[in-house]
Order: C-alpha cells, then sequence, then structure tokens
C-alpha cells in the first residue's frame, strides 16, 4: 500500500472526537471524521475514523479495540539494507494485528539476516547466529542475558507446537530494536554529527 496515495472519502461526517495513533503511518492524532453504526446485535456504536495525515481508514469496535492496531515498538533510521528493514517492519505490523507468534518468526529471521550481514556463514542454525552476535560484541555485555531467552523463544516459536504471547512478541522486538539502533542507526547519527565527510577530506 503506497501511504504517499491519499484518499476522498465519500460521504464521511463529523462523529465523536478520538485520539490514537495511526497503524498506517504511525503518526499520534485526533479524529473527528470517518463513519460510526450499530451491528445488528449490539446496542454499542462502531466507529471508523480517518487519519489527518495518511488518510487511511481505521476501525474501533464496541469494545474500542483498534483495527490496525499501533504497530510495536519504535522506528530505526539509517538501515542500509533493505530486507533487514522490511523484516523488523513487517514484525512490528504483525503486533498490530495482534499476530504474535508471526512477529516471533519475523524477529527470528531478522536476527539471521543481521548476523550474516555481520560476517557469520549462511546456513548456520538459528541458535549459532545469535551466538555469533553475542561473541562478536554487537550485543552490549550486560545483555548478554537476552540471548539464551532470545534463542529460546525462536525455537520454540518455530519448532514447537505453541502459541507466542503479546508479551513473548514484545520482548523479541525491544532485542532487535536494541540491536538495529546499535548496528546501524548510532554510529550514522556518530558519523554525521562528529566526522567529518569524505569528501571534506579529499579536497584537503
Amino acid at each position: 500500500m503506497d501511504l504517499n496515495e491519499k484518499f476522498g472519502w465519500s460521504n464521511s461526517n463529523s462523529i465523536v472526537s478520538k485520539s490514537y495513533t495511526c497503524g498506517y503511518c504511525g503518526n499520534s492524532l485526533v479524529s473527528n471524521v470517518g463513519y460510526s453504526g450499530f451491528g445488528f446485535n449490539s446496542n454499542r456504536p462502531s466507529f471508523i475514523y480517518i487519519c489527518h495525515f495518511c488518510t487511511r481508514p481505521t476501525y474501533f469496535d464496541p469494545e474500542g479495540e483498534q483495527i490496525p492496531g499501533k504497530a510495536y515498538g519504535n522506528d530505526v533510521n539509517e538501515i542500509s539494507e533493505k530486507g533487514i528493514q522490511t523484516l523488523f517492519q513487517e514484525a512490528r505490523n504483525a503486533t498490530s494485528a495482534n499476530c504474535y507468534t508471526a512477529a516471533i518468526l519475523c524477529c527470528r529471521k531478522l536476527l539471521m539476516h543481521i548476523a550474516v550481514s555481520k560476517g557469520a556463514k549462511v546456513g548456520a542454525s538459528f541458535a549459532d547466529y545469535v551466538e555469533y552476535l553475542s561473541n562478536n560484541n554487537f550485543v552490549p555485555p550486560d545483555a548478554k542475558i537476552w540471548v539464551d531467552h532470545i534463542r529460546k523463544k525462536g525455537n520454540e516459536a518455530n519448532h514447537e507446537i505453541v502459541i507466542m504471547s503479546p508479551e513473548d512478541a514484545k520482548e523479541l522486538i525491544d532485542f532487535c530494536e536494541m540491536l538495529l539502533k546499535i548496528i546501524y542507526e548510532y554510529p550514522a547519527s556518530i558519523q554525521k554529527k562528529y566526522l567529518q565527510p569524505k569528501n571534506d577530506l579529499d579536497n584537503k
């Protein structure tokens, strides 16, 4: 879906205002534009709100559940590899649809991609990749307690008949976010802020 494309919604109305975070573009807003209606077996209304920023619709059921929900976690900037960026966003988006086992499987694949991008051998096991990231200091020393936990949860989601919880998925996304910031965002930020661009050095 192209978030640059805007929509004009026919017959939208002014409805009761609601604050929420858009599950499509991630902006926080207060909207009073959209639609309301009642289910055939309910006397409580449901609402569809239109985002001011991306113009996508968000549904709220009578209990207030948001669909699509807010993607868990935070954006990570300066990820140079498109596949890694895509997998991280897929994992976050899966949580917005309450697909927590799918989110964990995306994170599992994401960690494998990160390890290979940093020199691990293609075709190794998931446990080997997580261990590689730890042994090569991509995981901070005080965070290495995460390694066994992440390895265990990733293997449970992939090999065992078990449904992962929201907490399991959010922990794994937090771990991936930390790694991506350490590997990509923070070095790029320091490079831009403190180190002289290569072109300037070449001109001296």
